[in-house]
């Protein structure tokens, strides 16, 4: 099974898995009553399908199979285990990634470098931040799998990416990201690697600096 690879940080772990099964090679690795979670029979479409088996795969490799998901209104992953409490999810065409963590709230985003930003920058980027991505496509992956990553975190209806989600450049490696959301502002600190064509993007809520 292709487990990409394992991210070790203060307090849990990331995973990325590589998409190389089909759904079928997939269902012999689940009991028939994980394969009647109502979540998953909504799935009609494939890559839907294997997203949601890899996903549990990846978490088992990582912490074993005692755990369940649950899901709030808003989509937001719920995890239940001994270890574990929080939980964030993504997917590109090829990888899968998670974050977990044993007590702090987190978010995670990854996408291809290669997807074509122009045509949506003006929708989730402000002037500045046009300015600084200058239509170099890593940078503007970059800053888009950080506002995905801070919108996962906070969990708030309705955001606004360009409005509400700014993204703050100290150096060349170094990046935080403030939230704005009924009058206050959040400052916490972004983390990323790129690697084949992907930019990973994740984020915990370990004492946000409130302005």
């Amino acid at each position: 099974m292709p487990l990409f690879k394992t991210i070790p940080i203060p307090g849990g772990l990331i995973g990325l898995w590589e998409f190389a099964e089909t759904t079928a090679e997939l269902l012999p690795s689940f009991s028939e009553t994980e394969l009647l979670d109502p979540n998953f029979l909504k799935y009609t479409y494939e890559k839907r399908k294997v997203e949601w088996l890899v996903t549990r795969l990846l978490i088992r490799q990582l912490i074993g199979s005692d755990f369940a998901i649950s899901y709030l209104n808003s989509g937001k992953p719920i995890l239940k285990h001994d270890q574990f409490k929080h939980l964030s999810i993504s997917h590109s065409r090829n990888f899968a990634a998670i974050i977990l963590h044993e007590q702090l709230n987190v978010g995670i985003d990854i996408e291809e470098t290669t997807r074509d930003f122009n045509r949506i920058e003006k929708k989730y980027l402000s002037d500045i931040e046009i300015r600084q991505t200058d239509k170099n496509p890593q940078q503007q992956c970059l800053y888009w799998c950080a506002k995905e990553a801070i919108f996962k975190l906070v969990d708030n209806e309705g955001v606004e990416f360009k409005q509400q989600i700014h993204i703050i450049r100290e150096s060349e490696t170094q990046f935080f990201a403030k939230f704005i959301s009924s009058g206050s502002e959040s400052i916490y600190k972004l983390h990323h690697q790129f690697f084949s064509e992907h930019c990973l993007v994740w984020v915990t809520n370990d004492s946000p600096v409130q302005e």
